[in-house]
């Protein structure tokens, strides 16, 4: 099941490669997404304008050439790996409701 991902993060969807793209709303790390959404979203709390701030930064992130590159022809087999990968960002924002504050929450974890 996949949901219209929120305004802010539009440009990520646009921003990441195709098969990055494909995955983050068709395979497995947008299964996950949606599956720990669905797990903790009614446990976490309401975080409209972080969730909203999140999208506009990680946007004006992807929008920066400098930090994320478009791989082109000359990059051969790793044209689809070069940039940002924003898979699971994706993901999530097109995971529904919670779906990025489940998100913010793992990332944080992770870095601890």
């Amino acid at each position: 099941m996949k949901f219209a991902a929120p305004p802010e993060y539009y440009e990520v969807g646009l921003a990441i490669s195709p098969k990055r793209r494909r995955e983050a709303e068709d395979g497995h790390v947008h299964t996950v997404a949606r599956k720990l959404a669905l797990l903790f979203c009614d446990d976490l709390p309401e975080i409209p304008n972080l969730v909203r701030a999140y999208g506009i930064r990680a946007t004006e992130i992807v929008k920066d050439s400098k930090v994320n590159p478009r791989g082109t022809s000359l990059d051969g087999p790793f044209q689809e790996h070069i940039g940002i990968d924003g898979t699971s960002l994706w993901a999530s924002a097109t995971s529904g409701k919670g779906a990025v504050a489940v998100h913010l929450l793992t990332c944080m974890l992770s870095r601890m």
